[in-house]
């Protein structure tokens, strides 16, 4: 995982399989970065392999902190498999999901123009 900031929203990159294994791991990195650069924040799915419930918990758990902090999330690039388990269990309803990280970067930027302004 890897982390980097691109016009106010903090993007948390994810590889791999995002499972029992790793989700701990998520939760972390999406703490510190939302501790070190505030509450908008991207998940970026793009080398995203695989993921299971447990990092489905992890992406929910993001969720409501940036929502405690008044700040948005949203899903950047999950491939065909990962957005099958999103869809499945509804998340796409919570959450924006998008095709690339640009397009999530640019709605984001809107979100946070609109909540200051």
């Amino acid at each position: 995982m890897s982390t980097r900031v691109e016009n106010r929203s903090v993007i948390v990159s994810v590889e791999g399989d995002l499972d029992i294994a790793t989700a701990g791991d998520l939760r972390s990195a999406v703490q510190s970065a939302v501790d070190a650069h505030g509450p908008w924040l991207i998940l970026d799915f793009s080398a995203l392999d695989f993921m299971d419930s447990s990092g489905l918990n992890a992406i929910i758990h993001a969720y409501h902190l940036v929502r405690e902090r008044g700040g948005s999330l949203a899903l950047a690039a999950p491939n065909e498999r990962v957005t099958k388990v999103i869809r499945l269990v509804g998340l796409h309803r919570q959450l924006p999901v998008h095709r690339t990280v640009a397009e999530a970067v640019a709605a984001m930027r809107a979100l946070v123009v609109k909540q200051a302004g």
